[in-house]
């Protein structure tokens, strides 16, 4: 499935093809069964007509979507899917907290290490300058995207930072 606006985005904003037809046709054979948003709905009888995808391309992307829900157990009674007997007290407690974080800390990479940089060593930070570099190093709404609730707190990259190495190194966000 495409995030909303994905598919169009191939074509408005990525510029990766040259018609709307193929646009269709690109997402369609690259696998993106389920367009969120309105460009499948709107144009692919555009991209049949002009032969960009086939009917059993759509076939394809249909069997595909409904077998994914008949796994899901969309099609089962509420009372037999575990999921919807989770209350929404069972949101934002201790131990979902906790759960969070050690997904984050499990999740985060490290993609280059060179001198072996990190982690940090408090000790050796004493009076050294520290850049935080990107639009996000102090962002709050905007690293939660927009698939998101009202988050209990927020801690950006600078607060995290700043309350590592208060009184240690000094900390400047570019």
């Amino acid at each position: 499935m495409s995030d909303c606006g994905g598919v169009e985005s191939i074509y408005y904003d990525q510029k990766y093809t040259n018609t709307i037809e193929d646009t269709v046709a690109v997402a369609l054979h690259a696998g993106t069964d389920l367009n969120c948003g309105s460009f499948y709905a709107k144009y692919s009888q555009q991209a049949l007509d002009k032969k960009t995808i086939v009917e059993a391309d759509i076939d394809q992307a249909v069997i595909r979507t409904y077998e994914v829900l008949v796994r899901l157990g969309y099609f089962d009674p509420p009372e037999s899917q575990p999921y919807r007997q989770i209350p929404t007290s069972a949101v934002d407690t201790p131990a979902s907290r906790q759960f969070t974080l050690e997904s984050a800390q499990q999740s985060m990479v490290l993609l280059k290490n060179s001198n072996k940089a990190l982690p940090l060593n408090m000790n050796q930070l004493t009076n050294k300058k520290i850049a935080l570099i990107g639009p996000t190093a102090n962002a709050t709404r905007l690293m939660q995207g927009n698939y998101f609730g009202v988050a209990p707190y927020l801690t950006t990259p600078l607060m995290g930072f700043q309350s590592i190495v208060q009184g240690i190194a000094y900390l400047s966000m570019i």
